[in-house]
């Protein structure tokens, strides 16, 4: 395709992130206004623990339309709020830009979700910047795997 860009990869602000306290002023400091329904969004992103879809994050304001959920969860990981991990097949999962130092693992039989410190990664990550050049964040996506039930129950084919 001629050295055409074909996807974008939105930027995460990693030296920028907020705490969901600041949400509100961090919006209007970027020029976005704040009504009832993104207002309703920010409050339910608050009241969130842990990791949570857009789903779950719908189901907790039903006055607001999903469609104003994605937007604003889209508008909230720009300015660093929150960010987005796509865990395996389901749908991307948010949490608060305070969970920074966490990676998800996913087992692909029984779909189990794990959490663990990115600190776990840090001699791949080493290893990756020393031999390849390349330097890993690893948040985007999940490290998908078996859990141990599930490797014992069908062990996966020696590559």
């Amino acid at each position: 395709m001629g050295g055409r860009l074909l996807t974008k990869v939105r930027q995460t602000h990693p030296g920028r992130l907020i705490e969901l306290d600041d949400i509100v002023g961090q919006l209007r400091e970027n020029g976005h206004s704040i009504g009832r329904t993104r207002r309703a969004v920010v409050d339910g992103v608050r009241r969130q623990r842990g990791a949570f879809t857009a789903d779950d994050l719908a189901a907790a304001v039903p006055d607001v339309h999903v469609a104003t959920v994605y937007r604003t969860l889209a508008l909230l990981e720009e300015i660093g709020a929150v960010r987005h991990t796509h865990l395996s097949h389901g749908p991307a999962v948010y949490e608060s830009a305070a969970a920074v130092d966490v990676r998800h693992l996913v087992c692909e039989v029984c779909g189990r979700h794990l959490a663990v410190p990115s600190s776990i990664f840090g001699s791949a990550r080493k290893r990756l910047e020393r031999d390849y050049d390349f330097l890993l964040d690893g948040s985007h996506f999940a490290v998908v795997g078996r859990c141990r039930q599930c490797a014992d129950a069908d062990p996966p084919p020696m590559t």
